[in-house]
């Protein structure tokens, strides 16, 4: 994993607006994950600004939920649905699996139980439905036919980033937003390729910017 600064350091420098919208999401540091603070706020003003009936959030790669309790916080006023998409088993990047299998073996349940527990906590559960599957498998057994916004943050080896975006970036609105998450980290180079190959200077997608270690781009 990439070296985050310290939260207070990451607080520091928030705008008030972004102060703001953290109080939002009160129990975020609570949950284990890798999230700045701004990406964080980013999600959560992106899921927020959705003016959609009943707006649908595909999120790829969930692990303990701290981007799922995100967007789910700000779906609980827009009678919403976000789906976590992740078979919950740690798998991962080259870099990154070693990691993820040690942590579920420290685990007092299965991570899926892990991810349900704290989302219920939250009373959140209501807002979110599980595919407990790799993203192609999800995505067969996806009955929607768009969706509002898609993250992707599962495994970041190259083909299965591409993987995602080829399978789940299609099914986004119109003003629909995409995040490639670890564009900026230093561990892994999937997400950065296919921004590079995919997003940047692809005329179908606009306001492309980058917060934290994210790349946001909006769909024309």
């Amino acid at each position: 994993m990439s070296p985050y600064p310290s939260t207070k350091s990451q607080f520091a420098l928030l705008s008030d607006a972004q102060k703001k919208t953290l109080e939002k999401i009160p129990h975020l540091e609570d949950i284990e994950g890798w999230l700045l603070l701004c990406e964080a706020v980013e999600l959560f003003d992106l899921a927020n600004r959705i003016d959609s009936v009943n707006p649908v959030i595909c999120e790829i790669g969930s692990w303990k939920g701290k981007s799922a309790y995100v967007f789910a916080s700000a779906l609980k006023d827009k009678e919403g649905i976000l789906f976590a998409i992740d078979p919950f088993t740690g798998e991962g990047d080259g870099a990154s699996e070693e990691t993820y299998k040690a942590d579920i073996n420290k685990l007092d349940v299965p991570l899926k139980n892990n991810f349900i527990q704290t989302m219920d906590k939250y009373n959140l559960m209501k807002y979110i439905k599980i595919l407990p599957f790799r993203s192609e498998e999800a995505r067969s057994k996806f009955n929607y036919d768009k969706i509002d916004l898609l993250f992707i943050d599962g495994n970041h080896e190259y083909e299965f980033v591409k993987k995602d975006y080829d399978l789940w970036s299609p099914l986004l609105i119109s003003g629909g937003s995409i995040i490639l998450h670890d564009v900026k980290a230093r561990h892994v180079t999937g997400p950065k390729l296919v921004f590079q190959e995919c997003i940047a200077g692809n005329t179908v997608w606009k306001n492309v910017r980058i917060i934290g270690e994210m790349v946001v781009a909006e769909k024309g």
